[in-house]
């Protein structure tokens, strides 16, 4: 991927992830939430910043979210958390 293209996706993907977020942070503003955009495999990802993590949560399961999840219960030093999304 060209640098230009890369810093046009990230810069996309971190507009994402704030408006996402925007709701959580205003409902429960004393949990500490770390923005980190990376382009690379979710697992991939998520495992290379777990290495101080206390938990890991993972959200909405899915059929690719089943191999993420997969690779985080073999990789991971600390408990996952898998929650299916509300019922209502």
């Amino acid at each position: 991927m060209l640098e230009e293209d890369r810093a046009d996706r990230e810069d996309h993907e971190v507009r994402l992830l704030a408006d996402a977020l925007r709701p959580w942070r205003e409902k429960y503003p004393t949990v500490p939430v770390l923005e980190d955009v990376v382009l690379l495999d979710p697992a991939e990802a998520l495992i290379r910043r777990t290495g101080s993590s206390s938990l890991v949560v993972m959200g909405q399961p899915s059929r690719r979210a089943d191999t993420v999840v997969e690779a985080l219960l073999r990789e991971v030093r600390c408990p996952v958390a898998v929650v299916p999304p509300s019922a209502g």
